[in-house]
């Protein structure tokens, strides 16, 4: 099986959690929307492309920063002036407040991404991303993307792996055991119904760097240097 292998860099990121409010805490490792968000606009697609994601990566330690950010609230006057017979719509007065929001950033992240799909599908990422003539972001806009390597990379079966790297872990690919680390529910598609996205979400675990995979439910896949745990 050949899939495509990113290597990148970003000098700082933030993954912002959903529902995020005064404080803008990030995921560890960008989740797998984002991921794919990031290779739509990179091939300007405007349906959902069939794709699957293996996301690992590191990160040197994290940051907070600071910022001052304004609201507008806005007050309606509940008093209808009538003009010729006609009710016209209240007045709305506004106020501006503002209140210091903190973020949380990763600092000298490196990922590791494998992307699997139909092999024109893949040709085409491969093509964009070496004749990109425009920056990358993944996470935020200012989340600048450094491409350290494009490749194609064959994969084979194994029992038993070591990872180098943090890697999102599905639970599907356990029956029973699931490993140590941090349980997330991560956004993948969405539906939209009465105006509002409904996600799909995929369970996983953030496994740290250096841990030992077995096999379980099903087998996992390496690129000899990378373990491979596709989101579905």
């Amino acid at each position: 099986m050949r899939v495509l292998r990113l290597k990148l860099f970003q000098e700082t990121a933030c993954y912002t959690k959903p529902f995020a409010n005064k404080i803008a805490e990030t995921y560890p490792l960008p989740p797998y929307s984002t991921v794919k968000g990031m290779i739509h606009q990179l091939l300007q697609a405007n349906e959902l492309l069939p794709l699957r994601f293996s996301v690992q990566g590191s990160y040197e330690t994290k940051m907070i920063d600071y910022r001052k950010s304004y609201m507008v609230k806005k007050r309606s006057v509940s008093m209808p002036i009538i003009f010729d017979g006609l009710a016209i719509e209240a007045p709305v007065q506004a106020e501006m407040t503002s209140m210091p929001l903190y973020t949380h950033m990763l600092f000298h992240v490196e990922l590791v991404i494998h992307i699997a799909g139909e092999e024109s599908l893949l040709q085409r990422i491969y093509d964009a991303l070496i004749h990109l003539d425009v920056h990358l972001s993944l996470g935020r806009h200012e989340d600048i993307v450094r491409i350290d390597e494009v490749m194609f990379v064959s994969l084979q079966e194994c029992e038993e792996f070591e990872s180098k790297h943090a890697i999102y872990a599905p639970k599907h690919y356990y029956e029973t055991d699931l490993p140590q680390g941090i349980p997330y529910r991560l956004n993948w598609t969405y539906n939209i119904v009465n105006g509002i996205r409904e996600w799909t979400k995929i369970p996983v675990v953030y496994v740290s760097g250096n841990s030992s995979h077995g096999m379980d439910e099903k087998p996992f896949h390496t690129d000899r240097d990378y373990i491979v745990l596709w989101n579905e």
